[in-house]
């Protein structure tokens, strides 16, 4: 399935996050997304054949969330406003997607015929899915989201035992708050796909947590691995008991510690972006972000967005380069 390219080329200052739209056209976005995953939960075998022959999705042994929904028809002409439909409450299109998600799982787990299988862990934009298709090829299936949370975690772990696969790997990858945020917003421009503030915090707050919560089953069918990412991409990979060891020493952040550390870092990037010649992060993006601000930061943050869109306005679709390599809103 060729990917639709046709949103990259429209100017970055004129894009429009679907917070922005008028709910009538909010309503037709959440419409059209749930006849679409309606219509792949009722034809699952078909929907994973299509996820299958997608690259990036290793022949379907890789079970990533986010690549399926690029199945919708109406996420794919837009991704950031696709993914933004899904996460409003008013929608049912991730109720299918969640389905059908299921049945991707079992699906990799019965290919996978007993095979080792990993997990891939931790907060969002911290290298996962790069690690999961440079290793996923050794492995009989490939788990890539967050599973941050202990209880789905453990859910799955069972699952995949009981699916006849005794040998399972878990690895941890971590990554500075600050850096992870520059990695998901040069991530959105590429994909369409943004996290919100308060999510990510609360994904990387929680992932060490849970990743020493399995401590009791090293040894036993678990493998554990520690993987600490920096600028220069994946460092020092530590297994087993030293993986737990250099997780457990540094002292572990609240969730609203981490939170105050992305938004003080979103917010100096934005000042920067507003004075900065090659700025590039899509507008739609830094709307949507917007709204994931804590109330007494969002005035500041709208205020800076108004500056920015005023800055490159007058620049037009040729405004500075982006990390595809092109003009920004040329095509990829």
């Amino acid at each position: 399935m060729t990917p639709d390219r046709h949103w990259q080329q429209v100017a970055w200052h004129e894009r429009r996050s679907y917070w922005e739209l008028p709910e009538e056209e909010r309503r037709d976005i959440r419409d059209a997304l749930q006849w679409e995953a309606a219509a792949l939960a009722r034809h699952a075998d078909r929907a994973l054949e299509d996820y299958a022959n997608f690259s990036g999705t290793l022949d379907g042994q890789l079970v990533n969330g986010d690549l399926l929904a690029t199945l919708l028809p109406t996420l794919r002409r837009n991704p950031t406003q696709g993914y933004e439909a899904l996460e409003d409450p008013e929608g049912r299109a991730a109720v299918h997607l969640n389905a059908l998600g299921k049945r991707l799982r079992d699906r990799a787990l019965a290919y996978a015929r007993g095979e080792p299988v990993i997990i891939f862990m931790g907060g969002q934009a911290t290298g996962k899915t790069t690690g999961a298709l440079a290793l996923g090829p050794a492995f009989g299936a490939v788990f890539d989201a967050p599973h941050t949370d202990p209880q789905g975690l453990d859910f799955l772990l069972t699952r995949i035992r009981r699916g006849g696969c005794r040998e399972v790997h878990l690895a941890y990858t971590d990554r500075a708050p600050e850096g992870s945020l520059k990695a998901m917003l040069a991530r959105s421009e590429r994909e369409g796909r943004y996290v919100p503030l308060d999510r990510m915090a609360r994904a990387h707050a929680g992932a060490p947590q849970t990743f020493l919560a399995q401590a009791h089953r090293v040894g036993k069918y678990l493998q554990l691995y520690h993987v600490r990412v920096d600028e220069e991409g994946p460092g020092r990979m530590t297994e087993g008991l030293e993986a737990l060891a250099s997780v457990r020493t540094p002292k572990k952040p609240e969730e609203s510690v981490v939170a105050y550390q992305l938004q003080t870092a979103y917010l100096s990037l934005l000042r920067t972006q507003t004075h900065d010649p090659q700025a590039w992060y899509p507008r739609d993006v830094l709307a949507g972000l917007n709204r994931t601000l804590d109330a007494w930061r969002r005035g500041e943050a709208d205020h800076l967005l108004r500056r920015f869109y005023e800055a490159l306005a007058p620049r037009g679709p040729e405004a500075g380069a982006g990390p595809r390599g092109t003009s920004a809103g040329s095509a990829p």
